[in-house]
């Protein structure tokens, strides 16, 4: 694991052990763009938290060439595709957006070199699920 990957990973965990790191994310999220929340409409949001915990972590495992993230990635993108669940390719920036501010609110050590690790480690990812589109 590089230094830029564990920064990013320890920041993760901070986030999580602050508590409502999800809650503080979905809150943001839905103000991004009218259209986001009705997606949600009939979500379990307890389920849907664990799920994008766990595709969080997988986006941050494809940086390191992680084969299992990269096949989970592709199927999220597949999944979130116009033939699917239809999610347009510029909601993911502010998904990021979302997920950078959630970032600050919930880890303690936050500075803006971190966030910046956060986005170059979540793009591959990002990239990955909009080509599939």
């Amino acid at each position: 694991m590089n230094k830029k990957h564990e920064v990013v990973l320890d920041s993760y965990y901070r986030c999580e052990d602050s508590g409502g790191f999800f809650d503080t994310f979905y809150q943001i999220f839905f103000t991004k763009d009218p259209s986001i929340a009705p997606k949600f409409a009939n979500t379990d949001m307890d389920h849907q938290k664990q799920i994008v915990m766990a595709s969080v972590l997988m986006c941050l495992r494809l940086k390191t060439g992680d084969p299992i993230a990269r096949r989970t990635i592709f199927d999220i993108g597949e999944s979130h595709s116009r033939k699917k669940l239809n999610i347009r390719p510029e909601l993911y920036d502010l998904w990021l957006d979302a997920l950078c501010e959630s970032i600050q609110k919930h880890d303690p050590e936050y500075t803006p070199e971190i966030e910046a690790l956060w986005r170059e480690s979540m793009q591959e990812a990002i990239e990955l699920i909009k080509s599939n589109y």
